[in-house]
């Protein structure tokens, strides 16, 4: 037990970690990483067209496991690994948040995708694929257990009872479409809104659901379960395994440098240029909806009491073996479909401008993933990002806490030359011998274009239009 624990946190550790890419979420240049926080940046983008070519995200997280005892940075441990002289040892965290332990992995590889401003409003197309796996509510007693095997003994003899324990995961790809419009430009206040639909086509998904057990490891090979309440569903891998929707929400408020009456973004005159503010707040929900794969196995077990004479070697090959092991069941429900909800989370953004060129902001994301539910459960998150952007380059610092961890945040970091990024959200792991619970790599290969066909040849800023209408320009600038 305890080595398939360690192989597993070994994979979590040596995995990356990028939920949301806080680094380029607030980007006036950061094209769909800013969309997909928020659908409503969209409207009125800096650039032109913002075309995607390619992009890859990583993410772990975990509460439970830590890797430590490095002899170098993670990049020489990768090294090591690969010659098979991999160093250190993963040892139980010190620290646990809100009294279970979590995890989160995921992996996105992005595809193309393009977005092109038409005045007020912008759209944009886009594909990617995507993998995750979620697990909560991890009681100590059960994180024992895992770590250490059943035959812990100062918890033999025991009688634990857990009230929700889930694992979730799922692979599939999203073709999608996203519409933003800037709603009221008036003064000094400009107001958007934008949506994202999505249509998924699921690949595999797993998952594993405890409403309430209560058991006992009476000794080091009987174990004895009072009561079981579970649901589970899977689906073997296919190519196209489920169908399914999801969709993005938002509105975005931003207080302008200048006055915005007539402002059209990449039309004549005042819309050359892009609209400079004091400040940005937006609020969202993300990965509305779910996947329904229908030719999988699923489930809900109401078990009475159960005694397993020997844990270690319970002879389960299959469904039937499954059934005669539960023979005392007193209910179980089997279906062949079933729905697995995408990773849904509330989000807020602040962006403030500090000086030219120069912001710091802040945003939150809460977890919307029902206890009870087969729905992947996304990260809980604060952030706050102090960054300094041109149209050429930009560099970013997000400090990031996971699961409102405010003693372990984390520090990272973000680069953009043009069209290429690199960043994380957790970069020590790269460059000390810290202990690694999470990792955190992302990189996109862009093309922005940044005048439109009505703008080339006009000098940007040339015109200023206010309030009546005409091209004087605007005598103070800070509202």
């Amino acid at each position: 037990m305890r080595s398939l624990v360690t192989y597993c946190a070994l994979l979590i550790a040596l995995g990356t970690f990028a939920q949301e890419r806080f680094g380029i979420a607030h980007s006036n240049y950061g094209g769909n990483d800013a969309y997909s926080l928020n659908p409503a940046r969209a409207a009125g983008q800096w650039p032109f067209i913002d075309i995607r070519l390619a992009g890859a995200d990583l993410y772990a997280w975990n509460s439970l496991v830590a890797w430590t005892d490095r002899t170098s940075p993670l990049v020489g441990e990768v090294r090591n690994g690969i010659a098979g002289q991999t160093n250190g040892s993963v040892v139980r965290r010190s620290s646990m948040v809100q009294g279970s332990h979590r995890a989160t992995v995921f992996a996105n590889v992005l595809g193309p995708a393009v977005s092109v401003a038409l005045g007020r409003g912008t759209v944009g197309v886009g594909m990617r694929s995507r993998a995750y796996v979620s697990a909560a509510g991890i009681t100590p007693e059960v994180a024992n257990y895992m770590f250490e095997g059943l035959q812990y003994a100062p918890q033999l003899g025991q009688r634990y009872s857990i009230p929700a324990i889930h694992i979730r995961s799922a692979a599939w790809t999203e073709i999608g479409v996203n519409y933003a419009h800037i709603l009221k430009a008036e003064g000094f206040n400009m107001l958007s809104a934008g949506m994202g639909l999505r249509y998924n086509i699921g690949h595999a998904a797993g998952a594993f659901q405890f409403n309430g057990t209560e058991f006992t490891v009476v000794d080091t090979a009987q174990l004895d379960i009072h009561e079981a309440s579970a649901s589970y569903g899977f689906a073997m891998p296919e190519a196209s395994a489920g169908r399914g929707w999801g969709a993005d929400l938002g509105v975005s408020f931003e207080r302008t440098l200048s006055e915005v009456d007539g402002y059209r973004p990449h039309k004549a005159a005042i819309g050359c240029s892009p609209m400079g503010y004091r400040y940005r707040i937006g609020v969202s929900v993300i990965d509305l909806g779910g996947i329904r794969f229908r030719n999988g196995e699923a489930g809900r077990i109401n078990a009475g009491s159960i005694a397993i004479a020997d844990y270690d070697h319970i002879p389960v090959e299959d469904v039937e073996d499954v059934d005669s092991l539960l023979a005392t069941s007193t209910k179980w429900k089997r279906s062949n479909g079933f729905k697995v909800g995408l990773p849904t989370g509330i989000s807020v953004q602040y962006d403030q401008r500090l000086a030219k060129n120069t912001y710091v902001a802040f945003a939150a994301v809460q977890n919307l993933a029902g206890k009870r539910t087969l729905r992947l459960r996304r990260t809980n998150s604060i952030a706050i990002t102090p960054r300094y952007e041109t149209r050429y380059f930009e560099a970013a610092l997000p400090m990031v806490m996971h699961e409102y961890d405010i003693k372990h945040p984390s520090i990272g970091f973000m680069l953009r030359f043009q069209g290429l990024v690199v960043g994380s959200d957790h970069i020590l792991p790269f460059i000390s011998k810290r202990d690694v619970y999470a990792m955190d790599f992302y990189v996109r290969l862009r093309w922005m274009i940044f005048k439109s066909p009505a703008c080339k040849g006009k000098r940007a800023g040339s015109a200023i239009q206010t309030r009546n209408g005409t091209k004087a320009m605007v005598p103070c600038e800070m509202p």
